[in-house]
């Protein structure tokens, strides 16, 4: 893998002969926000091919959803009327967040309505008594104060009017009167000052979009013809140098580092490398926890082709400080990636305390 696709980690590497064309064909999931021009990388080799960017295919994978959603809605009134409350409540609402939308109805067993607050208020409270059969118009004969519902009222007004006459000589003269007196007092209460109501509306929204893109890359191969170059007798001192170089290039190849090592940036399929380690055929063992950049969490291991088969079938032995991790190989077509969560690196001083115990 090239430098400009190592952040992203391919869902599926495949490589094949169809139609007479050597195809590899490498599938990536993104999400939505995310880069994809680092998808296509330059020209690379692989098993005796050439190959170069052919196409890049995009699908976006969308989802809708419908969930039950419920709403609650304030109003305030300066009644506590039902009728008048219904009035200022829409039977139905339309929901919209920018993610879901539907319409709402409104469910009546769920309004309740509160007082906003209280004020205090006065107000007068009056009482009427009526004086009949008094003998003369004198307001000694009627009361100053009365109780009405447990409060004291005091005398406001006497209206006067005659009852009855008598004949005194030749001339008519009250003979009794008829009294109406007022009372009144001030009373006090607390009011409302008005009236909050809240309501739930209740509906069925539907959610829609893209949730991932597929990016399928595919390159085209053609064959590496390889020159011979002609043969010819070398002197002896050629040919140990040969062998020196040659003993010097075994070990460079047994000793290379055949396994990169990638940490997840939690960005969908995104991966940050982390190096790279040798992983021997004979005792297959990755020690993580050596990496100059340690990672944490989800890491996805890249091992060679050629190490990668001659490892089919056999486990591999992660070492992380004080946990192992055993991943099988199954097959190889390519380089060979798996995924393994390693959770958390300990403290440096847990670290430090398992060294030396090593």
């Amino acid at each position: 893998m090239s430098a400009s696709a190592a952040e992203y980690i391919p869902d599926d590497v495949t490589y094949q002969n169809l139609n007479g064309q050597q195809l590899a064909i490498k599938v990536f999931t993104l999400l939505p926000e995310q880069d994809p021009s680092s998808l296509a990388e330059e020209d690379f080799e692989y098993d005796g091919f050439l190959y170069s960017h052919s196409s890049t295919v995009k699908e976006e994978q969308t989802y809708n959803e419908q969930n039950l959603h419920t709403e609650t809605v304030t109003i305030t009134t300066s009644t506590k009327n039902l009728e008048d409350i219904l009035a200022e409540l829409k039977p139905t609402i339309e929901y919209d967040n920018g993610v879901a939308s539907g319409t709402l109805a409104l469910d009546h067993s769920t309004i309740k309505t509160e007082a906003a607050g209280y004020k205090n208020s006065s107000y007068t409270v009056t009482a009427t008594k009526n004086y009949t059969g008094l003998d003369r118009n004198d307001s000694s004969y009627i009361d100053k104060t009365v109780v009405k519902n447990g409060r004291t009222l005091s005398l406001s007004n006497v209206t006067w009017s005659v009852e009855s006459t008598a004949l005194v000589g030749d001339e008519l003269v009250p003979a009794t009167y008829t009294a109406v007196a007022t009372y009144s007092g001030t009373a006090y209460s607390s009011v409302a000052t008005g009236y909050i109501t809240t309501a739930d509306y209740t509906g069925t929204v539907t959610a829609s979009g893209i949730s991932s893109i597929k990016y399928t890359v595919t390159y085209l191969g053609t064959p590496i013809v390889v020159e011979e170059e002609p043969s010819m007798a070398l002197p002896i001192a050629g040919m140990i140098v040969l062998t020196a170089a040659g003993a010097l290039l075994l070990i460079a190849l047994l000793t290379r580092k055949n396994t990169t090592v990638y940490e997840s940036t939690g960005k969908g399929n995104e991966y940050d490398k982390c190096g790279r380690l040798l992983l021997r055929t004979r005792n297959p063992e990755l020690r993580i926890d050596r990496l100059k950049n340690v990672p944490e969490g989800v890491i996805a291991i890249e091992v060679d082709e050629k190490a990668a088969r001659k490892l089919f079938g056999k486990k591999i032995n992660l070492r992380y400080f004080d946990q192992t991790f055993d991943h099988t190989v199954g097959t190889v077509n390519g380089p060979y990636w798996f995924k393994v969560d390693v959770g958390t690196a300990p403290t440096e001083e847990n670290a430090d305390h398992e060294e030396a115990a090593i």
